[in-house]
């Protein structure tokens, strides 16, 4: 299996975490913030606030996916 398909099938699986940039080439996975809440019957506007610490931005997808995997990996296993 495709490694990078693994990371987007982990990721679509972990409700409530967001890949996010921060427009200077790093990425994370936010796990913690806030939000509005959603509708379960059709998309809406959400306005989200995420909690990302620094040591959490990586300068890539792929190695932001893989932390937050390993990080998160005793909980979800």
């Amino acid at each position: 299996m495709c490694y990078d398909k693994a990371r987007i099938d982990w990721l679509e699986e972990m409700e409530g975490f967001a890949l996010v940039s921060d427009d200077a080439g790093r990425w994370a996975v936010a796990t913690t913030g806030t939000q509005n809440v959603p509708s379960p019957d059709k998309p809406i506007d959400i306005s989200s606030i995420f909690w990302i610490e620094a040591d959490e931005w990586k300068p890539s997808i792929r190695e932001a996916i893989d932390d937050a995997m390993k990080k998160y990996k005793k909980y979800y296993d």
